[in-house]
């Protein structure tokens, strides 16, 4: 007969809530490890295709991505890295890369490659004219400065636009003691239409992209003239530098 004054025995609840509990932290632990590893391998993987001088970093996204490693399945993934070289010029890159495999593939994403102003104004060259490139606050750009040949400080308002891996910088207003013009009444008056002819629409070729990467807009901001990017499935496939991660 059971003694109805008997504790009751909680000795399997406690040992099935003890070994959930452990599945838990092990799996956590685990979780970190690999996402630890993996984090490291695509950080190695980027440096050895983008070639940076500066950092690379990479993250992955959503629950338990370490884990998801197992099936091959990475998720998306984030990756910044500094001071990329192309053509003569230093980048900063950040990509968001959809779909990636422990194999390497992508289904897709979108990046964007940032020139410093300082980078733009010496590939803009004499074409600037003394000009010192800045963003308006809404993507658009100016150019401010003493233009060669006219002794008064003035800022010129541009609009952006990109085609075959050129920038195309096509002035619209320029501000002038205080006053604002645009450049189209700047041409039609004889008195500032050597002005308004210095200021036709200047063209800057933009650094070559790898392949399955596609230019999708050009807007500044405030590090400098952000190239937003596209990329195809084909992004990453090669063993350009030797990389076979």
């Amino acid at each position: 007969m059971r003694n109805p004054f008997a504790r009751p025995r909680r000795t399997p609840l406690l040992v099935t809530a003890g070994a959930v509990a452990a599945a838990v932290v092990l799996a956590g632990v685990g979780d970190l490890v690999l996402e630890h590893v993996a984090r490291g391998r695509i950080a190695g993987a980027a440096a050895c295709r983008l070639r940076p001088s500066g950092p690379v970093s990479a993250g992955l996204t959503g629950t338990l991505p370490g884990l998801r490693l197992l099936t091959g399945d990475v998720g998306t993934v984030r990756i910044a890295a500094r001071d990329v070289r192309r053509d003569g010029t230093s980048l900063s890159v950040a990509a968001e890369l959809h779909g990636v495999t422990t194999g390497g593939a992508i289904a897709g994403g979108t990046a964007t490659a940032t020139l410093a102003y300082g980078q733009l104004a010496a590939r803009m060259g004499s074409r600037a004219a003394g000009l010192r490139p800045s963003g308006d606050g809404h993507g658009g750009l100016v150019l401010t400065g003493t233009l060669a040949g006219i002794p008064l400080p003035l800022a010129v308002h541009a609009r952006l636009a990109t085609a075959g891996g050129r920038l195309t910088v096509t002035p619209t207003d320029v501000s002038l003691l205080g006053r604002q013009f645009t450049v189209g009444g700047l041409a039609a008056d004889p008195r500032t239409s050597a002005l308004a002819g210095r200021l036709g629409p200047q063209s800057v070729t933009l650094p070559q992209l790898p392949g399955g990467v596609r230019l999708v807009r050009a807007v500044t901001d405030s590090e400098g003239l952000r190239l937003d990017l596209a990329l195809t499935p084909g992004a990453t496939s090669g063993t350009r530098h030797g990389c076979t991660r």
